[in-house]
């Protein structure tokens, strides 16, 4: 199974911002916000995809955590504000951010939240899209916030108390900080010194040294040996 991964390359993910927000269709403005919310709040898929404009129209974000039922209060930067009020504009205050339409069986319209299936393909598809590879799914909008979020703030107690994990150490894991540790310490090791030199190619010989091994090996067995010794009595001759 692969490790699910946050987002670190700054250029990849200003170029992904970029091109979802250019998107003018209804699923791309569905992608946008989604990927939006999740890199700039750290909430779960879970929790994002049940949010209503009423929970994100101040300064904050209110809601209850799915997972935990802890009541979670959480700052709206100041461009996650622009976003939402632009995207958000002409709903209603109870409104589905990330609606699905099910159609029931009478053939009436109920509005329920998009499932967590529907949000990792979306997040699937902007991996496909931007060739993040295998390593991305619903956690990585949440670690890619925990990551940048370290970056700029160096406060990891700060970053575990946000996400209520139970030690920095399960924070670090998380974010991928130690990943990135481990790399950085191995950069320039070199045990003792020594210099590894790479392994000359083998020689193939020269064109006609290998016109006369295919001549001598087209000749009659009867004659190789005598057309060997020959040869190399040639060569030794031009030595000297």
């Amino acid at each position: 199974m692969n490790k699910v991964r946050p987002i670190k390359d700054p250029d990849k993910l200003r170029e992904i911002r970029e091109g979802l927000a250019s998107r003018t269709d209804w699923h791309g403005e569905r992608m946008f916000l989604l990927f939006e919310i999740g890199i700039n709040t750290g909430l779960r898929i879970s929790d994002i995809i049940r949010l209503r404009k009423k929970h994100v129209c101040g300064e904050w974000i209110e809601t209850v955590e799915q997972k935990t039922g802890k009541v979670t209060r959480i700052p709206l930067n100041v461009q996650l504000r622009q976003i939402i009020q632009d995207r958000c504009r002409d709903m209603e205050p109870d409104s589905l951010l990330f609606p699905s339409r099910m159609q029931t069986a009478s053939g009436s319209q109920v509005e329920r939240p998009m499932t967590r299936r529907n949000a990792y393909n979306d997040i699937r598809a902007i991996a496909e899209a931007y060739g993040l590879g295998d390593h991305i799914g619903c956690h990585t909008l949440r670690k890619t916030f925990g990551y940048w979020h370290y970056k700029k703030n160096k406060d990891l107690e700060l970053l575990r108390q946000w996400f209520n994990h139970a030690t920095q150490a399960v924070t670090r894991r998380y974010i991928g900080i130690d990943e990135d540790e481990r790399k950085k310490s191995v950069s320039g090791f070199n045990p003792g010194g020594a210099v590894y030199q790479p392994r000359q190619p083998v020689s193939a010989g020269k064109p006609e040294q290998k016109s006369e091994q295919l001549e001598i090996k087209n000749a009659d067995r009867s004659k190789q040996g005598k057309l060997w010794g020959e040869r190399a009595q040639e060569r030794r001759k031009n030595k000297s």
